[in-house]
C-alpha cells in the first residue's frame, strides 16, 4: 500500500513536474491528513501565490476529501534562489528546504 506522503509526491510530480519537492506528514493521529509541502517548479513562474496554491490543490484533488490541512510553500526556481535562509525561516519552510 502506498503511504500518504508517497501518494502526494506522485500526484504533484505527475501534475506539476517540480524541480524540488518535500512533503511532510504532520497528521499525528488527527482525523484526515495534514501535510506541509515545499514545491519549487517552473510552472509557478509569473504566477501569484494564490494561483500556485490552487495548482497544488487541484493536483491533490483525489485526496482532498481525506485531507484536513495543507501548508503550501510554492515557489518558482527564480523566487526560491532569491530567498535567503532567513527568508526561508521566516516563511516557515527552512526545515523543508533541507535535502533529504
Amino acid at each position: 500500500m502506498t503511504s500518504p506522503v508517497d501518494r502526494v509526491n506522485d500526484l504533484l510530480n505527475n501534475a506539476i513536474k517540480p524541480q524540488k519537492l518535500n512533503v511532510i506528514d504532520d497528521s499525528g493521529g488527527c482525523d484526515g491528513y495534514k501535510f506541509r509541502i515545499l514545491i519549487i517548479s517552473e510552472s509557478f513562474e509569473g504566477k501569484r501565490t494564490l494561483q500556485c496554491h490552487r495548482m497544488v490543490q487541484a493536483a491533490l484533488a483525489p485526496i482532498m476529501g481525506e485531507t484536513h490541512a495543507l501548508t503550501i510553500f510554492a515557489y518558482s526556481p527564480e523566487k526560491w534562489s532569491q530567498m535567503t535562509p532567513d527568508d526561508r525561516r521566516n516563511a516557515g519552510c527552512l526545515d523543508l528546504a533541507q535535502d533529504n
